[in-house]
């Protein structure tokens, strides 16, 4: 693993990053940050009512639509398994699905698009 110099209010640390496609993991003394890169914060900044955002890092257990689907307000469109506890994520508008970002026992991790709607 990779580690960096950081220098903050007057103290030097040796901290180790993780590099993915959407940002970098910080390890930090006491825990750890995601930087995210700017393309990624961007394309999400402007599309929060069409899409389904990984509220934290997780395993997914089910995907109830396929692309093409008509989906209600509220209807459970993605399953997540964090921590030891389920997580329904639901539609935030009524509209189809354009595109489904995930499937089933992959590991997403926190802001990552899992459905995108587009109007009916």
């Amino acid at each position: 693993m990779p580690w960096v110099t950081v220098e903050f209010e007057e103290h030097t640390y040796r901290v180790p990053v993780a590099r993915t496609n959407k940002g970098v993991w910080v390890g930090w003394p006491g825990g750890s940050v995601f930087v995210e890169r700017e393309e990624e914060m961007a394309a999400r900044a402007g599309s929060k009512e069409d899409c389904v955002i990984a509220p934290m890092t997780g395993r997914v257990l089910e995907v109830k639509i396929q692309v093409g689907d008509v989906v209600e307000s509220d209807q459970v469109l993605v399953v997540l398994e964090a921590m030891k506890m389920e997580y329904r994520l639901c539609a935030p508008r009524a509209g189809s699905v354009e595109v489904v970002g995930c499937v089933v026992d992959e590991l997403v991790e926190l802001g990552a698009v899992l459905v995108s709607l587009e109007d009916t």
